[in-house]
């Protein structure tokens, strides 16, 4: 199971962050049971402990993937299944 944490500025996300939250949760349907997303907040804790500073930022495994409005759904569902490959 791939989980995926998207911190953004403000819950509900807005703007750049909505685009990039709806992008991972499409990416991530194709995959039901084998993909889980958290959307977190910034100034959550999560983000403190991990040292996040700006948003929309996409982590997986402790690996941040993007760190702006750059991310894709295309490009995360290839991500995504080259992950599920090697599993």
């Amino acid at each position: 199971m791939l989980k995926f944490q998207v911190f953004v500025t403000e819950i509900p996300p807005q703007d750049e962050d909505a685009r990039v939250v709806r992008a991972v949760e499409a990416a991530a349907g194709r995959f039901a049971g084998k993909v889980e997303v958290d959307v977190l907040p910034l100034d959550g804790p999560e983000a403190e402990t991990i040292g996040i500073q700006a948003s929309p930022t996409v982590m997986e495994g402790g690996m941040a993937l993007s760190v702006g409005p750059g991310l894709s759904a295309g490009r995360l569902k290839r991500y995504i299944e080259a992950q599920l490959g090697s599993e």
